[in-house]
């Protein structure tokens, strides 16, 4: 199956009994990561927490918590099938050229699938709805778990960080903890 975004992801979660949403106020403060590191622990479905205490927008965890929630947001039904996602992604990393024109053909399909990954650019994206800039930027409006007891600052654990290097146009995108240390300001928190 193919989702339009990620509401449509979570509604086809929700149907599948693989979502429950969370009404009730829960702290950010350990309290949400303690109820997700149990749910995630006992194989259970992801959660959306509706009300963060001292938040105003919802906090979604454990989305991709089971294989079979990954083999979903991929768009497999059946988890099995994620091998062959992975032989794809190893081969992407480290592709060989062709050794002729035979080879070439035969490449063909994984370059067809490869062509059909590329980004799509729209020019107005739901995550485009708010933007805040300059002085308007303020971490603290976001429910930004504190996860662990010993954790210094609210850490954004998921996030995905695009990051461009000073001289080369190529970007990269990975996940990393990031540190709230001002209203306006992340660093990042990379683990050895």
């Amino acid at each position: 199956m193919i989702y339009r975004d990620l509401r449509d992801f979570i509604a086809q979660l929700e149907k599948m009994g693989e979502l429950k949403r969370i009404a009730v106020e829960v702290d950010p403060h350990l309290e949400m990561t303690e109820i997700a590191d149990r749910v995630l622990r006992a194989g259970g479905p992801a959660l959306l927490f509706e009300n963060p205490k001292g938040g105003t927008m919802p906090v979604l965890a454990n989305l991709f918590g089971t294989v079979k929630r990954v083999a979903l947001g991929m768009g497999e039904d059946d988890p099995a099938r994620l091998r062959e996602v992975g032989k794809l992604l190893a081969y992407l990393k480290e592709p060989e050229p062709p050794k002729g024109l035979r080879d070439a053909w035969d490449k063909w399909p994984v370059l067809k699938q490869v062509l059909n990954m590329a980004p799509k650019e729209v020019k107005h994206a739901p995550c485009q709805e708010i933007v805040w800039e300059g002085a308007d930027v303020d971490l603290g409006r976001l429910p930004i778990q504190h996860c662990w007891p010993g954790d210094v600052a609210p850490l954004i654990t998921w996030g995905l960080t695009v990051t461009k290097g000073p001289h080369k146009k190529r970007q990269n995108l990975g996940i990393y903890r990031q540190q709230v240390i001002a209203p306006n300001k992340l660093i990042m928190r990379w683990l050895a």
